[in-house]
């Protein structure tokens, strides 16, 4: 990695890809210290590095994710269904002990920065993830997980929420959320509680058809999953999807994820976006995910990896690829935005991050393209099977495939040799 003081410099390779602007072949990115000075046509000026057939991309976001669960990779066979499912998750959480919990959060927060994420959004028991990542070398928004059904326990989530808010302001790097998780585990009035706290919502809705069943019937497989917790509350459940949804209608932003079985035809709200989370939605064998009748509509759609117990990775760039391969027919320049800018406006961060722009963070992912001839450059970085070679973050690369080192080492502005 070559080291120099100078506070501009300036790179270029085979494809720019700005995201709120067409792709810029042979185009050029110019760094001024943390910021992105200029995005540059080919040939505007000699630039400090050239990266040959790479492609430039935007810092990746992952929009949902669960970093305590990474030590989950691989050790839970494809479930018969969603609760038995649920239930190998309760008990590893349950058998963690604090040192257990950091190690995997420090092992999920390093593998996203090396598969090119530089911001995320992590579903956080207790919020103990907040001081790993608020020290990290990429952005995060950390959703505080409420979880409670019955009344006591609904109200001593909520005292612990608000004592965490509290203590935990947001930073240049790190803001605050709340998470109640589902409606199926949190009472209706923590909803109500959580839209008026003033900080991102981040829910899990209509991830599956049990769950609808337990809104509309309080019946199926959830019903007697609960009363095997020891948590059944008939009188707490929320009523609806669409009341739920009434609900965060003032709320600035609220994630709803996955969203594998919502009705397109609902009226979200102004602030809300849907995660979909695609290698997770196969892994459970669901319908087809609804994302294209939301976009047709106007609704924001973002991606996320979910956690290791239902995913191999937390490459947020194979996500990408993957639904790329499924649905041809959507724009790659949808699917890119899919997978920053879109998650960058769920979480908060538009104004730093997200795209390539003049005034933005200097946060970037290289990626090598295939060496064959396509029209169209999306399809290049779709179809192609290359890792993440390298990643910028706020103008100092902090990951380099070519060397090995730890993250935040690398405290110069000029990039590696490729």
């Amino acid at each position: 990695m070559g080291a120099n003081n100078a506070e501009s410099w300036s790179l270029t390779a085979q494809f720019i890809f700005p995201v709120d602007g067409p792709p810029l072949e042979n185009g050029i990115v110019v760094v001024e210290g943390a910021l992105i000075k200029a995005i540059e046509s080919a040939g505007a000026r000699k630039p400090d590095l050239s990266l040959g057939g790479c492609a430039v991309i935007p810092g990746l976001v992952n929009a949902h994710t669960h970093l305590d669960l990474s030590g989950l990779r691989g050790k839970i066979p494809q479930a018969a269904n969603f609760t038995d499912w649920l239930r190998v998750v309760i008990r590893h959480r349950w058998g963690l002990s604090p040192a257990e919990i950091q190690e995997a959060i420090q092992e999920g927060l390093k593998e996203s920065l090396f598969t090119g994420t530089t911001l995320l959004g992590d579903i956080s028991g207790m919020g103990l993830s907040w001081d790993a990542l608020s020290a990290a070398t990429l952005r995060a928004t950390v959703f505080y997980e409420l979880l409670g059904l019955p009344g006591a326990r609904a109200e001593q989530a909520w005292i612990g929420a608000q004592t965490w808010l509290a203590s935990h302001s947001a930073t240049p790097k790190c803001q605050p959320g709340l998470s109640p998780h589902a409606p199926y585990s949190v009472r209706a009035s923590l909803f109500d509680l959580a839209a008026h706290s003033h900080v991102p919502l981040s829910i899990h809705l209509a991830e599956t058809r049990e769950e609808i069943e337990l809104l509309e019937r309080h019946t199926g497989g959830f019903h007697g999953f609960l009363e095997g917790l020891g948590v059944w509350d008939a009188e707490g459940l929320i009523p609806s999807i669409s009341k739920l949804l009434e609900m965060v209608q003032a709320t600035t932003s609220v994630l709803l994820i996955h969203g594998n079985y919502l009705e397109p035809s609902l009226d979200f709200p102004a602030g809300s976006t849907v995660v979909y989370c695609p290698r997770t939605h196969a892994y459970f064998g669901h319908v087809m995910h609804p994302f294209r009748e939301f976009l047709a509509r106007g609704v924001r759609v973002a991606l996320g990896t979910d956690s290791l117990a239902s995913n191999p990775d937390l490459d947020l760039l194979a996500e990408l690829r993957f639904l790329g391969r499924q649905f041809p027919d959507v724009p790659g320049s949808t699917l890119l935005r899919m997978a920053t800018l879109n998650g960058a406006e769920a979480l908060g961060w538009q104004d730093e991050t997200g795209s390539l722009r003049p005034g933005k963070s200097a946060d970037l992912a290289v990626v090598p393209l295939p060496d064959r001839n396509q029209r169209d450059p999306y399809r290049l970085l779709i179809e192609g099977s290359a890792p993440v070679r390298a990643v910028l973050f706020r103008g100092r690369w902090v990951y380099d495939s070519s060397e090995a080192f730890a993250p935040g080492e690398i405290t110069t502005g000029m990039p590696f040799t490729p």
